[in-house]
């Protein structure tokens, strides 16, 4: 998976001690390793912003959702948005800043800058394992999950949305 391409990170692995570390395909060793900074925390999950890069989301085995700058350690937003395991995460691509999280709980959310809640689906009947965000058109997500059913999302209203 490329997240970072202006860095030269080219993949990444979530250890079982809380870690992330970072992979540069070019050397047989970790380029770094990321400290999520969220206290007995196991990531699940990890999303770069595509249009900031020094800004990364993880999900963890709680449900959690965090997100931080890593140039500021301390900015970390933390929200509980599911009640089970974090299997993806995706940022928006279109300008707006807003973080898509899919869940062992069978659920989909969209979270805004503020960490508000703007988007919820549950139309999946199991694990929902794979997101992404249309490339053409900003409102649409695309959720899979392992009831063998492809959902898109329209999620046009979300600046509007309480939900």
């Amino acid at each position: 998976r490329t997240f970072m391409n202006r860095l030269s990170f080219s993949s990444y692995n979530i250890t079982y001690d809380g870690k992330v570390l970072l992979w540069d395909r070019r050397n047989p060793k970790p380029a770094s390793w990321l400290d999520v900074g969220v206290p007995d925390c196991r990531p699940t999950s990890l999303a770069w912003h595509s249009q900031q890069t020094d800004t990364v989301a993880v999900g963890d085995e709680d449900g959690n959702v965090s997100v931080r700058k890593l140039q500021n350690p301390e900015s970390i937003q933390t929200s509980a948005v599911h009640t089970h395991y974090v299997t993806g995460l995706a940022f928006s691509s279109h300008g707006s800043y807003f973080i898509a999280s899919v869940s062992e709980d069978c659920s989909v959310a969209v979270l805004d800058q503020s960490f508000s809640e703007v988007f919820r689906d549950r139309t999946h009947q199991d694990f929902v394992k794979g997101l992404s965000w249309s490339p053409t058109d900003p409102g649409i997500l695309t959720t899979v999950g392992w009831d063998h059913r492809v959902l898109h999302h329209s999620v046009h209203h979300m600046e509007n949305s309480t939900t």
